[in-house]
């Protein structure tokens, strides 16, 4: 089950390091997006839409961080409580 609160390597079922299978990345990445995309909530309740905006921002940011080798990196080093000090 989709859980906003897992990292993006729990999300997408990899392995936490910086080389990551990136075709992995794309097919889980799809199917995810198949699953929570707001279009198919168009029916359902107001906090179901609401649901699925989340699941998808999220689903969406883990991706683009995880593509991107400079933001991958970051990220790694986050889980493993490093401080890279970028706001200054």
């Amino acid at each position: 089950m989709l859980d906003i609160h897992q990292n993006h390597f729990e999300l997408f079922d990899l392995t936490a390091g910086y080389a990551i299978n990136l075709d992995q990345l794309d097919s889980h990445y799809r199917k995810l997006q198949s699953e929570v995309h707001p279009d198919r909530f168009a029916a359902a309740s107001a906090a179901e839409k609401l649901r699925s905006m989340q699941l998808a921002t999220h689903v969406n940011e883990a991706y683009q961080t995880l593509k991107s080798p400079i933001a991958r990196a970051r990220y790694l080093l986050h889980l493993n409580g490093v401080d890279t000090q970028e706001e200054t």
